[in-house]
């Protein structure tokens, strides 16, 4: 397995960014404690699949099977069997039909357009 990874722990430059999110085939967020992570949203930009913890509010924006998988924080043996169950599913299998529905998906949710119409509904129902 070691040779299908390229482990990269230095400061990646704004302009490398793309490449690396479009060549990867998942993204692994194994948080213990956050409340929100704008690296989920940057790999579904790029259609990228996301395993996370069920920490902060991640769950909420990561749908199960469709844009990836929810794992018990602190557990690294069901963090490896999500990452096992996405190879084996359909998600990874269907990569670049995955990553256009999940591209499709971030748009339609959380695009710039969206977070700005549902901030002014809040102020809106506060006026």
């Amino acid at each position: 397995m070691r040779n299908y990874i390229i482990e990269k722990t230095e400061y990646i430059p704004d302009g490398d960014v793309e490449i690396y999110f479009k060549a990867a085939d998942l993204l692994v967020l194994p948080y213990k404690y956050i409340f929100q992570s704008g690296v989920l949203f940057l790999a579904y930009h790029f259609g990228l699949p996301v395993i996370a913890t069920d920490v902060g509010s991640l769950k909420e924006f990561v749908v199960e099977g469709k844009a990836g998988f929810i794992c018990r924080p602190g557990d690294p043996e069901d963090l490896a069997e999500k990452i096992d169950t996405y190879f084996k599913s359909d998600l990874f299998r269907n990569l670049e039909i995955s990553r256009q529905e999940i591209i499709r998906f971030a748009t339609d949710e959380y695009s710039w357009g969206k977070i700005a119409e549902k901030t002014c509904a809040v102020y809106r129902a506060f006026t």
